[in-house]
This record gives C-alpha cells, sequence and structure tokens, in this order.
C-alpha cells in the first residue's frame, strides 16, 4: 500500500489544505473541479476518493499457479476464495501437473458457484470469468432469495411431519442446499465487491464495521439451511413426532423467519418484540424434553430434533443482537469522538 506524506497548510481562520499526489489523481482521472468525498473512518483517519465515479466497473484479473502439490480440492479452494475476494477474472496457469486435476477442480467449483464459466484456454492455462445473473447482482435480492431457500426447506420439512407430502421431499430438501450455498457463497462476494468501493459503500449508507455484522447474519441464514439438511436426514430414520414437537419446530422457524425480515428492514422495535417469545419456546423445549426422556421409543431421534430446533432458537436470538448492534452503529454516526475533544 502506497503512502504518501504532505505538510499542511492554514488559510485564514478555520481553513485546512494539502496537495493530492499527482500520480493519484491521474490514476482516477481527476480533472479540475471535480468533485471529492471524504469519509471519517472509525480511527478518525479520512477516505478520499472522487464522487463521480466508481471501482466496481473494473476487472479484477486473478493468477492462480498450480504445481504438482495441488489437489483437485486444492484448486477448488482457491477458485472459491478468489471468488469470494471478488475478482472478475481467474487466470489458472499450470505445469507439472495433470490437466485432469484442473479440470476436476473447476468442476468442482462449478457446482458450488454460481456463474462461474470458462472463456480461454491453452496447453497451458484456462481462464474463467464470473458472469452473475442481473437478476443477482444486488446483495439485497440474494439474502432475500437464501432466506427464502432457507425458510422453505424447514416448512417442507413441517408437512412431511404432518403427512402433507410424502418421504420423497426429504432428499428434495437436501439437495435444495446446494442452491442455499451457492447464494451464501454469492452474498459474501458482493459484500467484497462492495467494501472495494467506498463510493458504493457510501451510496448504500455502509461502513466497514456494519458489514462485519452483515457478514455474520448471512452465515446465520447459510447455518439455518445446514440445519435443514440434518433435520431431514433424522426425518428419514422417524416417521412420527408427537405434535407438540411439531408446533415447537413450526414456531422456531416462524420466529427466525421473522426476526430475519427485522434485520432485512432494520426494523429493532419489531426484533425487540419478537425475543420476548423466545422464554415460551424455551419452556416448551423442556418440557417436551422431559417428556421423552421417559420414552423408550425413539428418544434417541426426538432429542437431536430438539436439539437442532434449539439452534435455530439461538440464530433468532443472535439476529436480534446483530439488529441492535448494527442500530448503535448508525446513532453513533461510526466513529467516537477523540478523548481530547471530550477534554475540552
Amino acid at each position: 500500500m502506497r503512502s504518501y506524506r504532505r505538510r499542511v497548510q492554514k488559510i485564514g481562520k478555520n481553513t485546512f489544505v494539502i496537495t493530492l499526489p499527482s500520480s493519484w489523481a491521474r490514476e482516477v482521472g481527476l480533472e479540475g473541479k471535480n468533485e471529492l468525498l471524504l469519509e471519517v473512518l472509525p480511527d478518525m483517519s479520512l477516505r478520499i476518493y472522487k464522487a463521480s465515479s466508481t471501482i466496481s466497473n473494473k476487472e479484477f484479473v486473478a493468477e492462480l499457479r498450480v504445481n504438482d502439490m495441488y489437489s483437485e480440492h486444492d484448486v477448488a479452494r482457491e477458485i472459491i476464495a478468489y471468488y469470494i475476494a471478488g475478482v472478475s477474472m481467474i487466470k489458472i496457469v499450470y505445469e507439472g501437473v495433470p490437466r485432469a486435476i484442473v479440470d476436476k477442480g473447476i468442476n468442482i467449483g462449478r457446482e458450488r458457484l454460481i456463474g462461474l464459466e470458462v472463456i480461454d484456454e491453452d496447453a497451458g492455462s484456462i481462464t474463467l470469468q464470473i458472469v452473475v445473473d442481473p437478476n443477482l447482482r444486488d446483495i439485497e435480492s440474494v439474502v432475500k432469495r437464501l432466506k427464502r431457500i432457507a425458510i422453505s426447506m424447514h416448512r417442507d420439512i413441517v408437512r412431511y411431519f404432518l403427512h402433507e407430502v410424502d418421504r420423497s421431499i426429504l432428499d428434495a430438501v437436501i439437495s435444495r442446499d446446494n442452491l442455499a450455498d451457492k447464494l451464501y457463497l454469492l452474498a459474501l462476494r458482493q459484500l467484497s465487491q462492495i467494501l472495494r468501493d467506498p463510493y458504493e459503500m457510501g451510496k448504500r449508507g455502509l461502513n466497514y464495521i456494519e458489514v462485519i455484522h452483515r457478514a455474520m447474519f448471512i452465515k446465520s441464514l447459510e447455518r439455518v439451511a445446514d440445519h435443514a439438511v440434518n433435520m431431514a436426514k433424522i426425518a428419514k430414520s422417524i416417521e412420527t413426532i408427537p405434535e407438540e414437537l411439531i408446533t415447537l419446530y413450526k414456531n422456531a422457524i416462524d420466529l427466525f423467519e421473522l426476526m430475519a425480515d427485522s434485520l432485512i428492514e432494520m426494523d429493532k422495535h419489531k426484533a425487540m418484540e419478537l425475543i420476548k417469545h423466545i422464554e415460551k419456546l424455551k419452556l416448551m423445549d423442556e418440557d417436551i424434553r422431559h417428556k421423552i426422556s421417559l420414552s423408550r421409543d425413539f428418544g434417541y431421534y426426538l432429542s437431536k430434533i430438539l436439539d437442532i430446533i434449539s439452534r435455530i432458537i439461538a440464530r433468532a436470538i443472535d439476529t436480534e443482537e446483530i439488529i441492535i448492534d448494527i442500530s448503535a452503529l448508525k446513532t453513533s454516526n461510526y466513529y467516537m469522538i477523540p478523548q481530547s475533544q471530550l477534554e475540552n
């Protein structure tokens, strides 16, 4: 990272002036009368960037060099890492390694990622480009879709427990997790791209600290989808469960969905009202655990189901805390007043 040193000049009573590096000005295409934006960061440093442009349209190209120490899974992991980092193209250069290993790694990546396509290749390299459907270029739409997928997986399992659908729905739920994983990785990629562009962050009213909290929420959505997979696998081993357990499961899913909506809408008051239902769900959980401890039929599987429900409830609690944390960040204007100013 380049750095520059400038001497501050004071003009008039309250105006401070510094000159901008000419090399930086040329790189960003700065011209006379252009507008610059100055953003105050949490450590009280300033970020300066050109207001009339965005760096999002720049193509970031990564080069992945594969040698004989790589397996297909190593290739896939690096492809996924560059994808999340927000690069536009990945050029894979390989030497002394069978082409089949590279191809298998690419195929694994394509199974897990949205929009990964081969656009060029020769005897020693393959170039991949990430081309995402325009309907999925907005992170808000991706997060909402991920939420719908995760919730629908659990809703279908509830329908199975209520004998409204047949056993094949459980395999469908497990298969749907692949789409949830793809949306999760795409959302992380979009966050990375937003972080690259201060202008885009400013337009969205985001800052670096808030993005950390939003990434935690996106991870919770992915984990709730994983919980559905585990629930579906357990459901294959048991056909009937107590009605009160189905009610607890449905209530937990309802709570998480409403809490997720509260975060998407950034409605703190709604989230604080929802959290009041937690104690009721915990009491239901304790009562059911006591009853199944006295039962010899399917006790192991019912305990596993209760554990999954408890994790979903915990994710709802985490989401409420994220909403409160983000609200605090927004009301504090993202930075603290220096101690020297407080003393004055």
